[in-house]
């Protein structure tokens, strides 16, 4: 018989106006799926073919459920970019109290997979990066991505030059592949990098006043 397992949801995801309806029934998805072993690695596919939605509907509510703190998500790119979904600690221990049940679902755990997880957390120190930073935070979280840029990019004078840098940073310091650290790591890099690439910008509030009381 195949193991069945519960989908919760509870009431700060039920509640939260910034998500959308089927965004919270797939965080309840996320939670079967993850009871187990306490993370899920469903694909975009996977989800899209049960809800019957296209790939990029589900991606932008697995980023939803990412930029507002409900799961954290992980790529492992040394096993086809297999992405490792886990439903946040303060999350889930409020799901284990609140114990509230949206629907029952039988899930068939496939031996493969399995197996795929066991080399993954064996070999995880050998990622091949294949993609860029920049370009994971895009794909994965779009939501934040796009933040991002609104807050950011009218204010990068070459675009091209910076995104080059970062990931070159990024790499050089060897950082996890999650989208809550790239981002974290992209806000930190793009405040210090608008600062220093104009610096004769920072005379000018000072040198102004000056002139104008001479022409007094």
């Amino acid at each position: 018989m195949e193991p069945s397992f519960y989908a919760i949801i509870p009431a700060d995801v039920r509640y939260d106006e910034r998500l959308k309806p089927n965004a919270k029934l797939l965080y309840g998805e996320i939670t079967a799926l993850a009871q187990r072993e306490g993370f899920c690695w469903a694909g975009n596919e996977y989800f899209a073919n049960l809800y019957k939605v296209s790939n990029e509907t589900i991606s932008r509510w697995v980023s939803q459920l990412c930029a507002y703190g409900y799961i954290d998500v992980e790529i492992f790119k040394n096993d086809g970019n297999k992405r490792r979904i886990a439903i946040d600690k303060k999350v889930k221990t409020y799901c284990q109290k609140d114990q509230e049940v949206l629907t029952k679902k039988s899930i068939a755990i496939d031996k493969k997979v399995n197996s795929n997880i066991r080399i993954i957390n064996t070999s995880n120190n050998t990622i091949n990066r294949e993609r860029k930073a920049l370009a994971f935070l895009q794909e994965n979280a779009p939501m934040l991505f796009e933040d991002w840029q609104m807050k950011f990019k009218s204010k990068i004078h070459d675009f091209t030059k910076f995104s080059e840098l970062f990931n070159c940073k990024y790499d050089e310091e060897d950082l996890e592949y999650s989208s809550k650290k790239i981002n974290a790591r992209l806000t930190r890099f793009a405040i210090n990098y608008i600062e220093r690439q104009d610096p004769q910008k920072q005379l000018t509030p000072e040198t102004t006043p000056a002139y104008r009381k001479l022409k007094f």
